[in-house]
């Protein structure tokens, strides 16, 4: 028979193990809700696995865009640049043409400023010449007065030999040839004319061909542009 003693231990034997289970019930229970969480949470990490790889293919899509984007804007840079540097050519070059422009106008202003005082010169001398020419004019005027009254001076002078010697008709007519330049001696005409007579007619013909032949050169003598007339100088001596 089992004694007293032993089914005090089986029972307490028993005691522990209910006990026992009754704790592996309760670490069950707890493995299992813990199981459940970890469940729910290992759904919740996939979702957000699969929302982090949409996240990350988005993010590979916007980087990929990015990337053409930006070697987009680098060939745009780059195009930019040589844009740039063509138009630091064309200004150098434009900046060339303006300093030679720049020269060329002053050079055209030098010869203008030339040309002025040329034409200043010109206007100058011409005003002179112009000045000097009227006195020329007043000078020849003044010439052709003094032959004017040299030559009635001699037509006095003629009358004067012929009425001294009235008997002359050829000496008047060489006189009259004198008048004009081209004086001839007279010839004898038959008239007998004594040998004073003829020494004063022939005499008095010389000085007046003389005067009429010097009146006419200081007529005829071309003046020079740079010396200027004086009246004592040239004038006849008439009186």
């Amino acid at each position: 028979m089992v004694s007293l003693e032993q089914i005090h231990a089986l029972e307490a034997r028993v005691e522990k193990a209910v006990t026992l289970i009754e704790k592996l019930r309760k670490e069950n229970a707890v493995l299992e809700q813990n199981l459940m969480e970890v469940s729910r949470s290992e759904e919740q990490t996939k979702a957000a696995y699969a929302e982090l790889e949409r996240k990350a293919g988005a993010s590979i899509r916007q980087a990929s865009e990015s990337a053409a984007q930006i070697e987009e804007l680098q060939a745009r840079v780059k195009e930019a640049e040589q844009k740039a540097k063509d138009a630091e050519l064309r200004a150098a070059e434009s900046q060339e043409r303006a300093a030679a422009f720049e020269r060329k106008a002053n050079v055209a202003e030098a010869e203008a400023a030339t040309y002025r005082e040329r034409a200043l010169a010109a206007e100058h001398r011409v005003s002179e010449l112009e000045a000097r020419a009227e006195d020329l004019k007043k000078e020849q005027a003044r010439i052709e007065e003094g032959l004017v009254h040299a030559l009635d001076k001699l037509d006095a002078f003629e009358d004067m030999v012929m009425g001294m010697n009235p008997a002359a008709p050829e000496a008047s007519s060489s006189q009259l040839s004198g008048l004009s330049g081209k004086a001839e001696p007279s010839e004898p005409s038959g008239f007998e004319l004594s040998s004073g007579e003829e020494d004063q007619s022939g005499e008095s013909q010389l000085i007046r061909e003389q005067k009429v032949e010097a009146a006419e050169d200081s007529l005829s003598a071309p003046a020079s542009q740079e010396d200027t007339f004086h009246g004592e100088e040239n004038e006849l001596d008439i009186f």
